[in-house]
């Protein structure tokens, strides 16, 4: 499992900083055909406590790793997790 902080509010993977990303903004990517990978690591949920999956996207000529968000103009922009990890590509993309 790597290594993971808050601070503040920049999101740290391995003491590297992630870039956001919604649903839509990956819609995007797919409809503009751009590049991109996508794999999980495991997460502590600040609000149970509990282990669980979260989606990094890896977009071809950016340098930093893409976390998935929640749209925070239509809900909280927390980090989308989930319980068990999915078997195909996050939220049918």
């Amino acid at each position: 499992m790597n290594e993971v902080f808050n601070v503040g509010e920049t999101i740290l993977l391995d003491g590297e900083p992630l870039s956001l990303v919604t649903r839509a903004g990956v819609e995007a990517w797919i409809e503009t055909g751009v590049k991109h990978s996508y794999r999980y690591d495991r997460v502590r949920d600040p609000l149970d406590g509990q282990m669980k999956y979260r989606c990094l996207y890896e977009k071809d000529g950016a340098d930093v790793p893409f976390v998935l968000v929640n749209d925070p103009d239509s809900g909280d922009g927390r980090v989308v997790l989930f319980d068990r990890k999915p078997d195909a590509q996050p939220l049918g993309l």
